[in-house]
């Protein structure tokens, strides 16, 4: 593994699937700005062993030999609060989406994305986007558009409106210029609705709303 990786995005795999994760390992490390440091096969060496690292982003599948994946990402969040923890599954049920979400998931994609998606997807996450499939982002919508009533969270329709461009990844200018607003007044929206749902951040404005926290 390349380990002359400053200046690079850096990633911890843990994946149970060795081919798939030989090949992701393969793909990262032949870029000029993304490299894998460590990969493991099951939670237990994970555990063990994680605490050694501090990656940039953990890509993590869910269904493990030995457990969860996704009951992972508390304990690397506990340990690593500025870590990003980008979810590759088959797994795209509603129960396991949502749970790992909760579990502080910022990204999830489901198996079988292109190179260039998997690429795009891993720099968009560390450039503060929240990238996910396109089935995965339906769901995430459809939930917010059934939960969501304007008189329960008192979001204007615009502040909805960019709330729901903030969940597909898009950055505060490139929502000003498709909404045709100024930078400052995206600012000053997601101001309210942090204001609103009583959050700090876009991650939980996005998907308080589904577990009430």
């Amino acid at each position: 593994m390349d380990q002359n990786y400053q200046n690079k995005i850096t990633m911890v795999i843990l994946e149970d699937d060795n081919i798939y994760a030989e090949n992701i390992e393969l793909l990262v490390n032949s870029t000029d700005d993304i490299t894998c440091i460590e990969t493991f096969s099951n939670i237990s060496d994970f555990i063990q062993e994680f605490k050694k690292y501090t990656p940039d982003i953990y890509w993590i599948d869910i269904n493990l030999v030995d457990g969860s994946g996704s009951d992972m990402i508390y304990n690397i969040k506990q340990y690593n609060p500025s870590a990003l923890c980008l979810i590759c599954s088959f797994c795209d049920d509603d129960d396991t989406v949502f749970k790992a979400i909760s579990n502080g998931a910022d990204g999830y994609l489901v198996k079988g994305e292109s190179n260039e998606k998997i690429l795009q997807s891993i720099r968009e996450l560390y450039k503060g986007g929240a990238p996910m499939s396109s089935v995965i982002a339906q769901k995430i919508l459809t939930a917010f558009r059934t939960e969501i009533a304007p008189d329960s969270n008192k979001l204007t329709p615009r502040e909805s409106q960019i709330l729901e461009e903030l969940s597909k990844g898009l950055k505060y200018k490139e929502i000003a210029v498709k909404l045709n607003i100024s930078y400052e007044t995206v600012k000053k929206h997601i101001q309210n609705i942090y204001q609103k749902l009583e959050v700090t951040n876009k991650t939980e404005a996005i998907f308080k709303h589904l577990y009430g926290k």
